[in-house]
């Protein structure tokens, strides 16, 4: 059977790539005032190369499962290891001397969160994330190093290959670095992690997406906010979560030579009784300690 024919439009990601290089070195070996070229060819060639080179741009709020694929960033499931569960656990709820936002006072504002709040929209779903994030920033940060919650924060568009660009906002960054730099990253946070080198020391971030309801369908747009964060700061790999507030899944993003692998866990949810709310803090305290690092404690691919 011949392969299936394609317009210039439905070029996925690696065709269109492929086809500009092979133009490319075909035009550079040709002698354009020969006279033996047929009319009008340099000038077709150049036009469909400058329809090859046309940047498609995406926000990451219109990025779904296809497109990942077309840009070859492959997904597959995490597992909770039973063992570590009780570990994360341990790790979620325990308290620091001197920290007012305790685990009882924590409960407390979710309830009156579901009690006083409307989270039919994201935003209203962002003040019970606000109180979890800020959970783990106040229980995290000391003398030396700082965790700090970054709202809103832009990615700035990024190529990928196929001519394809995305970019946008991120719902929060939660990042780690040494304390003394934490004014100057509240200050003007797209200044100080655009430029890391002014930083002394390791800055870290994990990328967090609300979404309302369905939170696994934000996956994809959450992901490839990753990618590209990755991308830019070429950074090799880079967890996140997306989250309602009440419920929460992790991810793991790692960068390939020619594409990309996300591995997603299952969805934890706080529970009416908050049985949940410690092993999503714990699981978010190891985010935050080991955003690029590939081993797992508490997950497992198989």
């Amino acid at each position: 059977m011949p392969p299936k024919k394609r317009k210039i439009s439905d070029l996925v990601a690696g065709y269109a790539d492929s086809l500009l290089l092979a133009l490319t070195a075909f035009q550079d070996f040709l002698d354009e005032d020969d006279d033996e070229l047929p009319p009008g060819l340099i000038k077709a060639l150049d036009e469909l190369r400058a329809k090859l080179e046309v940047v498609k741009h995406v926000s990451f709020s219109k990025v779904d499962a296809l497109t990942l694929l077309q840009v070859n960033i492959k997904s597959g499931p995490f597992f909770l290891v039973p063992e570590k569960r009780a570990l994360a656990e341990e790790r979620g709820s325990a308290e620091v001397e001197g920290k007012v936002l305790t685990m009882e006072i924590l409960q407390e504002l979710i309830e009156l969160v579901r009690k006083h709040v409307s989270v039919v929209t994201e935003a209203g779903c962002r003040i019970l994330i606000n109180l979890i994030l800020l959970r783990v920033a106040s229980a995290m940060s000391t003398d030396q190093m700082a965790v700090d919650i970054i709202p809103e924060y832009p990615i700035a568009k990024t190529t990928f290959p196929g001519n394809r660009s995305f970019g946008g906002v991120v719902d929060f960054l939660l990042t780690k670095l040494p304390v003394r730099y934490s004014r100057y990253l509240l200050g003007d946070p797209t200044t100080a992690l655009g430029n890391p080198d002014a930083i002394k020391g390791p800055v870290t971030s994990n990328i967090f997406e609300a979404k309302r309801d369905n939170v696994r369908a934000a996956i994809p747009q959450a992901v490839m906010a990753a990618a590209s964060h990755c991308k830019q700061h070429s950074i090799p790999m880079l967890r996140g979560c997306i989250t309602s507030g009440e419920q929460w899944i992790f991810f793991m993003y790692s960068a390939g030579e020619n594409g990309g692998y996300v591995s997603c866990s299952e969805e934890f949810n706080i529970g009416p009784q908050f049985d949940g709310l410690p092993l999503i803090l714990g699981l978010l305290h190891d985010w935050v300690d080991n955003t690029t690092e590939s081993e797992q404690v508490f997950f497992t691919r198989e």
